[in-house]
């Protein structure tokens, strides 16, 4: 779903030898492969709690989606009623499909979406819950001698994903949100929390992934067993989300977080009361 579409991207800490495991999320790296790093602010930013202004917001859809919203559906019928939504024309401003959103054709779609947006938020990422497609070629080391590195031959294995996720229209993905707020909200409360803190969630996800580190070049790796590790060990103990943006490369992260600086921005602008 969108919430999972925040946002990617993104699995766990190490990577095979031989071939990149589909439960695996994350590399660990370095700066320099040769000569001493080069310093990395990785102190977090001061923590805040914010929160997406409730249902009094009216959003400003596209030409498309002019004509009236139908009403939501009771919540046991949500999943289906989302998925048909997003197959829609009037929404295909979003340029969400279940060929790069895989998550719109398995069952518990909003439930599945909240749970990996919990996760997010922590800095954490479920890979069983993953809604995007992952990148179909395996991961590729570079190495020069003993030296291992993650360079542009992996980087560029996520050059489509990243423009599948900025071809989504922020503006209305945070319109979409707003409008299916209520459901995903109810979907949220199974999990524990007051529906309302959905919001602040989505926010602290969006931020953990906005606060990753840029590294630019080839980023240096180390394997003491089977498992690559990142060299540089501040950088190994980050956050699994942020690690595993800076393994799309400087380029494609910058274009990441510049979209999510956008989504944040929409689902946060001032709305009108209802």
């Amino acid at each position: 779903s969108l919430l999972g579409a925040t946002i990617f991207f993104l699995y766990t800490n190490n990577l095979s030898t031989d071939q990149e495991d589909s439960a695996e999320l994350v590399v660990p790296i370095e700066q320099e492969i040769m000569g001493e790093p080069t310093p990395i602010n990785l102190d977090p930013p001061p923590t805040t709690t914010i929160k997406i202004p409730p249902l009094y917001f009216e959003a400003e859809f596209a030409e498309t989606t002019a004509q009236p919203l139908p009403p939501l559906p009771s919540y046991d019928k949500a999943n289906d009623f989302i998925s048909q939504q997003l197959g829609l024309e009037s929404w295909q401003t979003l340029n969400i499909s279940p060929q790069n959103v895989p998550a719109l054709n398995k069952d518990f779609l909003l439930q599945r979406s909240v749970a990996f947006l919990d996760g997010l938020a922590k800095g954490v990422l479920l890979d069983k819950l993953m809604p995007f497609a992952r990148p179909s070629k395996a991961f590729i080391a570079d190495k020069q001698g003993q030296a291992l590195s993650m360079g542009a031959t992996n980087f560029s294995r996520y050059d489509a994903f990243t423009q599948r996720i900025v071809a989504i229209d922020s503006q209305q993905a945070a319109a979409f949100f707003h409008w299916t707020r209520p459901l995903l909200e109810t979907a949220y409360s199974e999990l524990g929390y007051p529906g309302e803190d959905l919001g602040t969630a989505l926010i602290a996800a969006i931020d953990t992934l906005l606060a990753t580190p840029n590294i630019e070049g080839s980023i240096a790796l180390k394997r003491e067993s089977v498992l690559y590790q990142y060299a540089d060990p501040a950088i190994e103990a980050l956050p699994g989300a942020q690690k595993q943006l800076l393994r799309t490369g400087a380029k494609n992260a910058s274009l990441l977080k510049s979209w999510l600086s956008e989504l944040r921005s929409a689902l946060l602008a001032p709305g009108q009361a209802q």
